[in-house]
Parts: structure tokens; C-alpha cells; sequence
């Protein structure tokens, strides 16, 4: 008897269970046109209230990736941090507005719209996440990988939120596209040729000084020019020769070198010998004062050496200690030093400087005393022949001057800038693209609410066929 009861009981529970799992089926089947409903509502709703409402939607993006040796360390060209916000520069969107015929008064709400984000890859995620190995590993050189793991991002996203400046879509993909167009000038312009440089020797009139001192800043000037020169030779990693001109940069240098050490030394030379001085008091006083300055900056100099070396012998670098989970397993390192190798060249360029001004001061004291026996009483056609030496002086500068513009120019071109800065996604503007926002825009609110709904769909039938099995037991 108990046994019957115990499978009536059992067979009892089976039926409700079974009853149950229908119940549910049967709910879920009767909610399903009214969930699927509402989710579609649902999702239109979002969308639309996106398209209209949300200011995101209402922009233009394009993408923008550095290639050049520095930007994955965090500086521009000349070796100082780089700075994204040169792209959103108030010339350029000035520049742009007025190219596009609009007013200036766009100029703040342009650029307050423009947003540059860094885009992180995803192997640079990998770098940064991996002190754990660099720890582990048994390099002496662990410290210099682990500051090598700091990541600095190469490739920008730049947005354009053109809602609070009336504009239409395409008008607003057009701004964008030419302000990076004229960012990209704007960096080979910056980064490029020096023209000021080089152009400052044909910028003085010469005829307005003694020949000396003409001379003198003739000589000065190239001097700027080769140091110039050499600097772009030492960063050309190439042995680069212009297809334009046919020269290198160590050829250019050699030029320069040329005309100081043969062309202005000979002409220096006689005049003189010859006595081709116009005010010989005048330049017996330049020359004094000349002397004089070049003692006080060799004992600057000197005085700054002799810190620098008292500095070197001193400095101790730093050591640092690293943990591992514990202190036991703790390592301690001599940290290179930035600052030590800063001192090292301090070293060294106070040493060139100071033989540098051994030897300027040496030159003038013989100018000196060739100026004092000189009777500087020189023939008309002396003092022509020096200056028309000087013409052609000129005239070779000028076309030297000429070969480096163009040198430099094809350089920066077709070698070192060529891919300095790519628009590696241009901005555009379509319907498409436009629901396209308001559906990225959207998706997270979506994803949210349909889930709510799916809850909220099962729920309901769970809660349902309950109801109905209570109802049944109250009948």
C-alpha cells in the first residue's frame, strides 16, 4: 500500500513537472509576437531619437598615422615632445574657412568641434602588458626593455562635431579633409628645408660695411650653412643624392668649405696685404673688441667645463629596486642616465668651443698686427677688384644656395618625409554612414534594453504558466 502511494506521488510530481515545462512553451510561444514587437519598437526608437537628438551622430572622422623616426617615442622631428594639437592650429582652420569662403567666426566653434584621439593597436597592447617577461628574463639590459615597453601612439582618430556650427555633412567632410591636407603642408614646411637659415647670407648688403667685416660675416653665415648641412648629413641614414641636383649633402658641405677656406680666406688675405681698408681706426677698434669678447667667452667657457668636469667626476647614478611578488625576489639595477650622457656632451662641445676660440683669437691678433703695419692707403682699382671679387662671391653663394634649397627639398620629399604624415582614411559623408553613427551610437543602449525585454519575455512566461497552476489547484 505505502509502495502505491509513494509512485502515485511520484508519477503525481511527473505530470506537474511536465505540466510546467508546457505551460512555459505554451507562454512562450503566446509572448513571442508581442516580445519580437516591442523589441523592434524598441530598437526604432533608439535609433531615431539618435539620428535626431544626439549630437555625436553629427560628425565626420578621418584617420591620421605619423611615420617617422621619434613619433614612437613621443617627439616630432626636431627631438621635442610632439603635439597633436598642431593639427586643430588657429592659422590653418583659418586658412581653411577662408578657402571655403566662410566666415571667421567659425574659427573657435571649429576647433572646440575637432577632437584627436589615439587609436592603440592591439600589438601595442601586447607591449605594454609584457614587464612580467622582461622581468623574468636573465638580459643585464631588462631596465632599458622595460622602458622600451611605454607606449606612445603613432596613428589619431580626428573628429569633426560640426553640430553646433550649422554645417551640412559633405561641407563638413570637406573642411576636415583640406585641414588635414593643409596640417600635412604645414609639418613638411615646419620640419623641412630651413630657408631662413640659408638665405640669411644673401639677406645682408655687404656694401654697407669695411671689406673686413663684410668678409667676416660672409664667412660667419656659411658657417651657419655647413653646421646645417652636416646636421642633415649626420640624420641621413641613406648616403642620399638628389635625383634634382646630383649632390649629397656631404658634397654641398665640401662646397661650403670651399668658399670659406679658399674663396673668402684669399680675398681676406689681400686685402690685407694690400691695405683695402676704408677706416683703418674703425677696424683696429672692431678688432679689439672682437679680441676682447672672444677672451670673456673662452673663460666662460672654460669656467663651464671645469663645472661640468667637477659634475662628471661627482655624479653617482641611480639605483632602483624592483619587486617581484616579493621582497625576496628583489632586484636592484644602476640606472643609465640621461642626465650623465647630457654631461658628456656638455663636455665635449665646451671642449670644440674652446678650441674653436683658440683659434679665432689667434687669427685676430694676427689681423691686428697686419692692420697696423698696413698704410691703408689702397688704389681705386684695388678696392674694385675687391669688390667686384665680392660680386662673384655673391654669385656663387647664390647658386650654392640654390642646390642646397633643392637638395634639402627632394630630401625631405622623396626620403625622410615622404610618408611623414598619412591621411590613411579621408572624411566622408552619406546617408549611409550617417545611420551607420546612429546605430554605433545606439548599440549600447540597445544592447540593454533587449536584454530587459528577454528578461522580462521569460519572466512573464514562467510567471504565467505559475499563475495558471494556482489557479487550477484553487478550482
Amino acid at each position: 500500500m505505502k509502495k502505491n502511494n509513494k509512485l502515485n506521488r511520484k508519477n503525481k510530481r511527473i505530470m506537474t513537472d511536465g505540466f510546467c515545462v508546457k505551460a512555459i512553451l505554451n507562454n512562450l510561444k503566446t509572448l513571442f509576437l508581442p516580445w519580437i514587437i516591442i523589441a523592434v519598437v524598441s530598437f526604432t526608437t533608439i535609433v531615431g531619437v539618435n539620428i535626431l537628438f544626439s549630437n555625436n551622430v553629427d560628425s565626420v572622422s578621418a584617420t591620421v598615422s605619423f611615420y617617422y623616426n621619434g613619433i614612437e617615442n613621443g617627439l616630432d622631428p626636431n627631438g621635442c615632445e610632439f603635439d597633436k594639437t598642431e593639427i586643430t592650429d588657429s592659422k590653418l582652420v583659418s586658412e581653411v574657412l577662408s578657402e571655403m569662403n566662410l566666415s571667421n567666426e567659425y574659427l573657435e566653434p571649429v576647433k572646440n568641434g575637432i577632437f584627436v584621439d589615439s587609436i592603440v593597436s592591439t600589438s601595442a597592447i601586447d607591449k605594454i602588458g609584457s614587464y612580467q617577461s622582461i622581468y623574468n628574463s636573465n638580459d643585464n639590459n631588462w631596465t632599458e626593455a622595460l622602458k622600451d615597453s611605454s607606449y606612445h601612439p603613432t596613428t589619431y582618430n580626428v573628429s569633426f562635431n560640426y553640430n553646433q556650427i550649422g554645417l551640412k555633412g559633405k561641407k563638413a567632410a570637406e573642411l576636415l579633409n583640406l585641414l588635414l591636407e593643409k596640417y600635412q603642408k604645414n609639418f613638411f614646411e615646419k620640419y623641412g628645408y630651413n630657408e631662413s637659415v640659408c638665405n640669411s647670407v644673401l639677406s645682408v648688403d655687404f656694401n654697407s660695411y669695411d671689406y673686413l667685416i663684410a668678409l667676416d660675416m660672409y664667412s660667419s653665415n656659411l658657417s651657419s650653412i655647413e653646421s646645417y648641412i652636416n646636421n642633415l648629413a649626420e640624420n641621413d641614414k641613406s648616403q642620399f643624392r638628389s635625383n634634382v641636383t646630383g649632390y649629397s649633402f656631404s658634397d654641398l658641405a665640401d662646397s661650403v668649405r670651399l668658399i670659406r677656406s679658399v674663396d673668402i680666406d684669399t680675398l681676406t688675405s689681400y686685402v690685407l696685404n694690400n691695405g683695402v681698408i676704408s677706416d683703418k681706426s674703425m677696424i683696429l677698434s672692431y678688432y679689439d673688441y672682437r679680441l676682447d669678447n672672444l677672451k670673456r667667452q673662452k673663460q666662460n667657457a672654460t669656467e663651464r667645463l671645469n663645472s661640468t668636469l667637477k659634475s662628471i667626476n661627482d655624479y653617482q647614478k641611480d639605483s632602483i629596486i624592483v619587486y617581484n611578488n616579493s621582497s625576496e625576489n628583489a632586484k636592484t639595477i644602476t640606472e643609465t642616465s640621461d642626465i650623465y650622457d647630457s654631461l658628456i656632451q656638455n663636455k665635449i662641445q665646451l671642449q670644440g668651443n674652446i678650441s674653436n676660440y683658440d683659434t679665432r683669437i689667434s687669427d685676430y691678433t694676427d689681423r691686428l698686427a697686419a692692420i697696423n703695419k698696413s698704410s691703408a692707403n689702397a688704389s681705386d682699382s684695388k678696392k674694385k677688384y675687391v669688390e667686384s671679387q665680392i660680386e662673384s662671391l655673391t654669385n656663387k653663394t647664390e647658386k650654392l644656395i640654390e642646390n642646397i634649397k633643392n637638395t634639402a627639398n627632394d630630401y625631405f620629399e622623396t626620403e625622410k618625409f615622404s610618408n611623414a604624415v598619412t591621411i590613411t582614411s579621408h572624411a566622408e559623408y552619406s546617408t549611409m554612414n550617417y545611420i551607420k553613427s546612429a546605430l554605433n551610437e545606439s548599440i549600447r543602449m540597445i544592447i540593454i534594453v533587449e536584454l530587459f525585454l528577454i528578461s522580462t519575455y521569460f519572466f512573464l512566461a514562467v510567471a504565467f504558466s505559475f499563475k495558471s497552476k494556482i489557479m487550477q489547484k484553487i478550482k
